[in-house]
């Protein structure tokens, strides 16, 4: 596991108050019983964690895509914004 990915779950384990252990590299959002007002919180924590901007939409649920994004995946976007 990333340093990246170890922060990335805690802060989301946090926003949602659920256990780290629950999170695994194919959870959605849905499957962890987030809605998009925790999408937004999720989103804010990560870029005060790593001082990134991530796109406004990251987890869109008007894009069927998008809204089924994975916590590897959401990784992945955070890696990217990061390393710019």
């Amino acid at each position: 596991m990333t340093d990246i990915e170890a922060r990335t779950k805690t802060v989301v384990a946090k926003t949602l108050n659920i256990a780290e252990w629950i999170i695994s590299s194919n959870s959605t959002l849905a499957k962890l019983g987030a809605d998009s007002l925790d999408a937004i919180g999720i989103v804010m924590a990560v870029e005060r964690e790593f001082g990134c901007v991530l796109e406004d939409d990251v987890f869109s649920p008007r894009d069927q895509e998008k809204a089924q994004l994975t916590f590897r995946d959401f990784v992945r976007t955070i890696e990217q914004s990061v390393a710019k």
